[in-house]
């Protein structure tokens, strides 16, 4: 009998020692099911039906200054009955701890389904297992939506092999606002993100430094928004973006994703709304 506890003990011990080491069994599945699902129930009932059943309700969205809430926003927003807004992930996450999620990839607006922009939607489970969106916004048109054809299978970010916790979101905010604009923010870029800038091609690994930069390296950033998840291997962070071209204010909306690595914090995903008036 005392054989038989130390074995299991062993057993145990090493079972915990391999699951903090390494990441844990969870995938991105979840998240790829439920874009899949809420697009497929837009071509039922409209895409406005669907953004209304699939959101939140604490949901958020961009709106012509910084974000607004999503369930207030559908609410006012007249149902067309559309059934034409399409879209599929081309790149997928998800926490260790299998409670919040991303897809982004391309959409298109007619009948033929032709790639016409970027989406990025931010998926968290909630507390009767379903999913629900709680952020919807992608970057906008990009140089090539075409390259992921529809019902590919999306690139998986690697889940991490440990989080931070409760300290999380509190870390993050913490390099956020000491980081302050877009050059300083390039030295946590890791070596696999994707940067999205409306009217470019996507830029994956080496070439996001140079995308991160783009409108301005001194583009100022102030978060609104920061969503953790359990384990605090991901965080997500909305905010207001602002600088200055050619003498004039200028402003947009920003989105980032960090993952917690063996060397640190490190942003796996940025894009950056420019106001439409300011296009």
């Amino acid at each position: 009998m005392k054989q038989l506890s130390v074995a299991a003990s062993l057993f145990l011990l090493a079972s915990c020692a391999s699951h903090g080491a390494g990441a844990p069994s969870v995938t991105p599945t979840p998240v790829i099911a439920a874009e899949r699902a809420f697009a497929a129930r837009a071509g039922e009932i409209g895409w406005v039906g669907a953004f209304r059943e699939y959101v939140a309700p604490d949901g958020v969205m961009p709106g012509p200054q910084s974000y607004v809430s999503a369930p207030e926003r559908m609410a006012q927003t007249p149902d067309d009955g559309n059934r034409d807004l399409a879209w599929w992930p081309a790149f997928a996450g998800i926490a260790r701890s299998g409670d919040i999620g991303f897809t982004t990839g391309p959409a298109a607006f007619d009948a033929s389904r032709t790639p016409a922009i970027y989406y990025f939607t931010i998926w968290r489970r909630q507390g009767d297992g379903s999913w629900r969106w709680i952020y919807d916004g992608g970057p906008g048109p990009v140089a090539d939506p075409a390259s992921v054809a529809l019902g590919a299978q999306p690139l998986a970010l690697p889940v991490a092999a440990r989080g931070r916790g409760k300290t999380a979101a509190d870390e993050v905010n913490a390099i956020e606002a000491e980081a302050a604009n877009a050059g300083a923010l390039v030295r946590y870029l890791a070596a696999d993100a994707h940067v999205y800038r409306a009217g470019r091609p996507r830029a994956i690994g080496a070439a996001a430094g140079a995308a991160l930069v783009i409108p301005s390296a001194v583009a100022a950033y102030r978060v609104t928004h920061t969503f953790a998840s359990q384990a605090g291997d991901l965080v997500f962070i909305l905010g207001e973006a602002s600088w200055a071209e050619e003498g004039q204010a200028r402003g947009g909306l920003f989105a980032r994703v960090w993952q917690y690595r063996p060397a640190g914090w490190a942003i796996v995903y940025d894009q950056l709304i420019i106001r439409r008036s300011q296009n």
